[in-house]
């Protein structure tokens, strides 16, 4: 072989492994292209998920805090309507005396426990059944009470509030109940 047909020879071994590096090259490239690409798509998802998760996470606080102030604003309405129920029966105490009359004072009266009263303090429309019904007693009139009597003894040591504010206020927990349930249809 001449030095001519030897060079040639070299030439065509060193394109052919030129060749075979570049193949390579490009085969490692692509090999890390596509290690590249996987690590990135595995990133993606990763913060997608963390994303998902940031997401469903401020959902839920955003509902909880929703569903609190839901709540509070149902309590503070429910509160709202026990106070005006409250103070419309309350103003309707004098129609349920003037209703009852003599019939209801002489009812409430019959409910002290025996004994003799020295002071009754009564509304002025009942000044004249408690001055029957308690002829040793001092009658007061006083028009803050609507309904009922609230009656001294011992020296104002033993006292006895059977009025009809009281009634309300004792039986009040009881009493708003029903009145909700029947508003709100269910009574």
């Amino acid at each position: 072989m001449g030095s001519r047909e030897l060079a040639e020879a070299l030439r065509a071994a060193a394109e052919e492994k030129a060749a075979a590096i570049r193949r390579g090259a490009e085969a490692d490239c692509g090999r890390i292209r596509s290690e590249a690409a996987a690590a990135m798509a595995e990133v993606r998802e990763e913060y997608a998920r963390r994303e998902a998760a940031a997401v469903e996470a401020a959902r839920a606080e955003i509902r909880a805090a929703a569903e609190r102030t839901a709540r509070l604003a149902g309590l503070r309405a429910e509160q709202l309507l026990a106070e005006r129920l409250r103070r419309l029966a309350r103003e309707l105490l004098p129609a349920v005396r003037a209703e009852g009359g003599e019939a209801l004072f002489a009812a409430l009266a019959r409910e002290l426990p025996p004994g003799e009263w020295e002071r009754v303090t009564v509304n002025p429309a009942d000044e004249a059944p408690a001055r029957r019904l308690f002829p040793g007693a001092a009658i007061a009139a006083d028009p803050a009470v609507s309904g009922g009597l609230e009656a001294e003894r011992g020296e104002g040591r033993f006292r006895v509030v059977n009025t009809l504010e009281k009634r309300l206020e004792r039986g009040w927990a009881e009493l708003l109940p029903a009145l909700v349930a029947e508003l709100r249809g269910g009574g």
